[in-house]
């Protein structure tokens, strides 16, 4: 069994994943994604509203009447889409394509 320091924060590995994970997030925001869309599915719910406040309608409509929960803050799209029982790729794939069709 691991100490005290680990199960709250992780060992010393799952911290330097972690914190790689969080570089390619910046990345990818900072960059725009790989496919050269806007969102992608691994973005935290509460960024994505704050720079494109018209994914919050889109995203209401979708089934997820709690994007403004404080979940939100640290739920991935993938995450959300999972709790709500919905298809994370394509509810990712609509937003972009109405992100693109409303920012134009």
């Amino acid at each position: 069994m691991g100490s005290l320091r680990d199960l709250f924060f992780g060992s010393e590995k799952e911290r330097e994943a972690g914190s790689m994970s969080e570089e390619l997030k910046e990345q990818n925001t900072a960059e725009g994604t790989a496919e050269g869309n806007i969102i992608d599915s691994s973005m935290l719910v509460g960024d994505i509203i704050t720079k494109h406040p018209l994914a919050a309608q889109f995203l209401m409509e979708c089934g997820m009447g709690c994007i403004y929960c404080p979940a939100s803050q640290m739920e991935s799209l993938a995450e959300a889409c999972a709790v709500h029982g919905i298809d994370g790729d394509e509810i990712t794939d609509a937003l972009n394509d109405y992100l693109v069709e409303h920012n134009s």
